[in-house]
């Protein structure tokens, strides 16, 4: 199981809502917006072709201008 960590950047008025819109996705978890407008997030998929797909529907959230890759685990069930 792919884990990852990802920072989201919008611009710093939309981070909030932008944090609430990707925690509505199932394998996101929020952990916190920066003043800056960087949320902060962990992804959990069970493939990581559907972590890819996460990433890429991520990117089309409103609001979203980037996600970019923190840390990457690959954890064994």
């Amino acid at each position: 199981m792919p884990i990852s960590g990802v920072v989201v950047s919008c611009q710093p008025e939309q981070g909030r809502a932008v944090a609430e819109r990707i925690a509505t996705y199932g394998g996101v978890e929020v952990h916190g917006v920066l003043p800056d407008g960087q949320v902060i997030a962990v992804l959990e998929a069970d493939t990581v072709e559907a972590e890819v797909d996460l990433v890429s529907t991520l990117h089309q959230v409103e609001g979203v201008a980037t996600v970019r890759l923190a840390y990457h685990h690959f954890e064994d069930q």
